[in-house]
């Protein structure tokens, strides 16, 4: 199959020479629908089902030309809804394993019907060395007064190629928070966009990233505020080593009458050679007065200061490194609240580290 789009569109363009006002994708890939996922035992309160696509209006990060993909090949969807007035403790895990060759488009849907909380886990993994597509595509929904939580963790082969489209809206009271690790694949697209239409709604992300050898990951977040009094944090947190790459776009945007909204984006990128090639464009959009919107970024190498310390104490500069890159990569890993999960990510940070 052919995949010739634009995906990762920034909400208002800037100037051409930066290189990120989108991606074009142009690209041979075999769709096998080889893959498997595993519902593992689905909580109390949470259905899962296949019963179409619900939440077609909601848009993703990455633009519509993964849904229209999606439609013309017919991907079915499956929709994950936790129940009015039920607060669900014990997560909800789709495991997505696939192996060398496969090709496949999965989508979802998450429904937190008003007043209820659910937490979902999707962890994508191959064999180290594999290669294939991995493309999905996951919508959220966070009636009044409900709470989502998301963690989506990338452990796929360092010569996949990898969409991840991610949309979400929130209305009054209700709460989206998304954790994600990005630490496998060879080619990562990831697009976000939240919009918050509701007083008090809010959406707080996390994201953890190490890209090593020749990775790329390519991130567009954009995040709306519509209603009054909603707020935003976002948080990026990760390394780049050998010849990685890493784009990040990253908007806030403070629309006409939400007044009170507060929103706020952090980058911190740590930078363990000088062959890689990070790029980072945080913007604020604002058409209210009585609203609040930062963004911050550090990005380079350990200072001078923190080297000296840690050579005192008899560390070396590589080791260094590895000790602020799991820092990093753990502030972000202890959000998430499974035991299973969290060792996956351990292991594969370990196994990383252990090539360098």
């Amino acid at each position: 199959m052919k995949i010739n789009m634009s995906i990762n569109q920034l909400p208002t363009l800037t100037w051409n020479f930066l290189k990120l006002n989108s991606v074009n994708i142009d690209e041979e890939v075999v769709i096998n629908d080889r893959g498997n996922l595993n519902v593992e035992d689905i909580p109390s309160g949470i259905t899962v089902e296949r019963d179409g696509n619900l939440l077609s209006e909601v848009k993703t990060g990455m633009g519509p030309a993964l849904d229209e993909m999606m439609n013309e090949r017919k991907i079915e969807t499956l929709v994950v809804r936790s129940r009015a007035g039920v607060r669900v403790q014990k997560p909800l895990i789709l495991r997505y394993s696939l192996g060398e060759g496969d090709g496949t488009l999965r989508r979802q849907e998450i429904i937190a019907e008003e007043g209820s909380e659910i937490t979902v886990i999707m962890d994508y993994s191959s064999g180290k060395e594999d290669s294939g597509f991995f493309g999905i595509q996951t919508k959220i929904y966070a009636k009044a007064g409900a709470v989502v939580h998301v963690v989506k963790t990338n452990l796929l082969g360092n010569k996949y190629l990898h969409f991840d489209a991610i949309g979400a809206e929130a209305e009054d009271d209700g709460a989206v928070d998304i954790t994600q690790m990005e630490l496998g694949g060879g080619r990562n697209y990831v697009g976000l966009e939240v919009d918050l239409k509701g007083r008090k709604s809010s959406y707080n992300g996390n994201v953890g990233y190490l890209q090593r050898k020749d990775q790329l990951l390519d991130m567009n977040y954009y995040v709306r505020h519509l209603g009054k009094k909603s707020a935003c944090e976002l948080n990026v947190k990760g390394a780049l080593d050998d010849n990685a790459v890493k784009n990040f776009r990253g908007t806030i945007d403070l629309v006409h009458g939400a007044k009170g909204a507060v929103g706020h984006e952090m980058e911190d990128t740590l930078l363990l050679n000088k062959d890689v090639h990070n790029n980072t464009l945080p913007i604020i959009l604002c058409d209210e007065d009585d609203v609040e919107g930062t963004h911050g970024a550090s990005i380079g190498r350990l200072s001078e200061d923190v080297l000296f310390y840690m050579k005192s104490r008899g560390i070396s500069e590589k080791a260094a490194d590895i000790l602020m890159t799991k820092a990093k990569l753990n502030s972000v890993q202890r959000l998430i609240n499974d035991e299973g999960t969290a060792g996956r990510i351990q292991k594969f940070i370990e196994e990383a580290f252990g090539e360098r």
